[in-house]
This record gives C-alpha cells, sequence and structure tokens, in this order.
C-alpha cells in the first residue's frame, strides 16, 4: 500500500499532465487561476 506521500506525489503528476497534455486545458487553467488569485483567502 502506498504512503499518503506517494499517494499525493502520484496524484500530482497525473494532475499535471493532464493539465499541460493540450494548449486548451493548459490556457483553461491559466485563465481559471488568474480569475481566482484577485479574491483574498482568509484563515
Amino acid at each position: 500500500m502506498p504512503s499518503k506521500a506517494q499517494v499525493y506525489a502520484q496524484l500530482s503528476k497525473d494532475t499535471a499532465k493532464r493539465l499541460t497534455s493540450s494548449l486548451a486545458d493548459w490556457t483553461g487553467f491559466l485563465t481559471t487561476m488568474g480569475r481566482m488569485y484577485k479574491y483574498a483567502y482568509h484563515e
């Protein structure tokens, strides 16, 4: 059974691969993050 760190590392790799698999996916991600960046996150 993989450790939590291994699971999160694999999830990170899979997500990065999916986001960068096409120009449309990558620009969509950047557009979304650009919209989210302007909001403050109070903890």
